[in-house]
């Protein structure tokens, strides 16, 4: 249990509010059937929801979300099962049972039309949630999505198929920092205390988030299945769609990215020299321009 009361701590949470008060976000709640849904909303215009990846939590988004609060309205959720949402180990974490939680929430906010992105886990519900609701969206974001069975196997897949943990989940300070390494292609600036009060976390988490990824990964014939791949649920997708992807990423194989962008014929693709698995926190700015571009490309209805 993490002691909120030691001097890591405090400095952390002083972090995650000062990051908060700059991009201009606040800490909001809601409650849908399975449980509470913890959010942070901000800026002015067309909503924004924003979904994290698997471990994560909305406070991926801070950093980016600083350059989006002057265009849209910002919505940053906890999924259920991560963060400071509900976190029932009962429940079923698969790719529909999340979309219908995410429609909740979003039908509790009393949103009817807006622009969805996820990144990773975030990106493989926000594409399902896009076809689903089709009336609901948009435009579609996603960046270095998961959910693409076609593509090359990534370095942290090549050893999943090997009966390894995943590298993106961890249990101590040491699997953190390798963590830390295989999200990253050149690693940020992350104070120490920071570094502690994160693998604390990862570590209290780990048994959830494990299963979590086992209900959404499925290892048959020697590879990773996916109960509603993208490049299926997404093929011939109507609608205006952004594919932002790392040339880095050794968590999910950029190749995977022009897999998508084939069977989705009107997606822009724009692979990202230099950057890794989180374009949002290691390029914001320039991450954030290119959404603000498309979105500025697009022409209105009439």
């Amino acid at each position: 249990m993490i002691n909120f009361t030691s001097p890591s701590s405090i400095l952390f949470n002083l972090g995650v509010f000062t990051e908060r008060k700059i991009a201009g976000l606040k800490p909001k709640k809601i409650n849908i059937k399975e449980g509470e849904i913890c959010y942070l909303q901000g800026g002015s215009g067309e909503p924004l929801i924003l979904l994290h990846g698997l471990g994560a939590d909305k406070d991926n988004w801070v950093r980016i979300a600083r350059y989006l609060t002057r265009h849209f309205q910002i919505i940053a959720l906890d999924l259920p099962g991560f963060g400071e949402s509900l976190k029932n180990p009962d429940l079923n974490y698969d790719v529909l049972p999340q979309v219908e939680r995410l429609n909740s929430f979003i039908k509790a906010l009393d949103l009817e039309h807006f622009h969805l992105a996820g990144n990773s886990m975030g990106g493989y519900i926000a594409g399902n949630f896009a076809n689903t609701y089709l009336e609901k969206i948009k435009s579609l974001w996603l960046l270095n999505p998961l959910g693409i069975e076609n593509s090359l196997n990534s370095n942290m897949f090549e050893k999943v198929l090997h009966n390894e943990r995943p590298t993106i989940l961890a249990r101590n300070r040491k699997e953190y920092e390798a963590l830390i390494d295989q999200v990253f292609h050149k690693r940020p600036f992350i104070p120490g205390f920071a570094v502690s009060e994160l693998s604390k976390t990862a570590k209290s988490n780990f048994s959830l988030h494990l299963k979590i990824f086992n209900d959404i990964h499925k290892i048959k014939d020697g590879k990773i299945r996916f109960s509603s791949p993208l490049e299926t649920t997404l093929k011939g997708f109507p609608l205006p769609t952004l594919i932002t992807w790392g040339k880095e990423d050794r968590v999910l194989h950029p190749s995977a990215g022009s897999t998508l962008s084939t069977e989705m014929k009107g997606s822009r693709l724009e692979l990202m020299d230099d950057i890794g698995h989180l374009p949002m926190i290691e390029a914001p700015r320039l991450t954030a321009d290119q959404f603000i571009s498309f979105k500025n490309s697009l022409k209105e209805p009439a």
